[in-house]
């Protein structure tokens, strides 16, 4: 074989002068060291709230037990806005966690538990959220209840949120509540 030269390498830096890198213009993210942010997307949802005729009695005139206290429509529908984003951190995170229901299959039940610094009994709301288009969906409020021990049954979720907007998902397995996971707050 014979050896061949090696071509000559042409030095750009010489040709054009000396090259400026914006160093603003590529950071570090998730996945690279070294990228450039092209665009941000905001999408919106639409979320509607239906109350169920169970639990529009309970609120309105109680049960056997009389009128219950606590289960008030602004503390559902503000324990129902802050949980959807801890639902949503959950569906993306943990792959067998789904809470959105579609026409076919089981109807998948969650219950929010809304924990309180002062003592007072957990707010428990069953609820059940449906798809109906991309940027649509319903939640229905099935019933509520200031409780401590709520029993909900086996394969059933639970978010326990606590006040400093910090939650667990747990999950009751053969009659035990155990803990999937925790959202620390961001």
């Amino acid at each position: 074989m014979e050896n061949k030269r090696k071509r000559k390498r042409i030095n750009f830096a010489e040709k054009q002068g000396e090259i400026i890198i914006d160093i603003e213009s590529f950071i570090k993210n998730k996945s690279s060291e070294n990228v450039k942010k092209v665009q941000s997307v905001k999408e919106e949802i639409e979320i509607d709230i239906y109350f169920d005729k169970h639990y529009y009695l309970r609120n309105q005139v109680g049960d056997q037990n009389g009128k219950r206290d606590g289960i008030g429509y602004d503390f559902v529908e503000s324990t129902l806005m802050k949980a959807t984003k801890h639902l949503i951190y959950y569906a993306l995170k943990i792959k067998s966690f789904t809470f959105i229901n579609f026409e076919e299959g089981f109807k998948q039940r969650m219950i929010l538990t809304q924990h309180f610094n002062d003592d007072s009994d957990d707010l428990n709301i069953v609820v059940e959220y449906h798809y109906l288009s991309m940027h649509k969906y319903e939640v229905t409020v099935i019933t509520a209840l200031r409780k401590n021990d709520f029993y909900f049954n086996d394969g059933s979720y639970q978010i326990e949120l606590q006040e400093d907007d910090t939650s667990n998902l747990n999950k009751k397995e053969m009659n035990k509540v155990k803990k999937t996971s925790s959202f620390n707050g961001i």
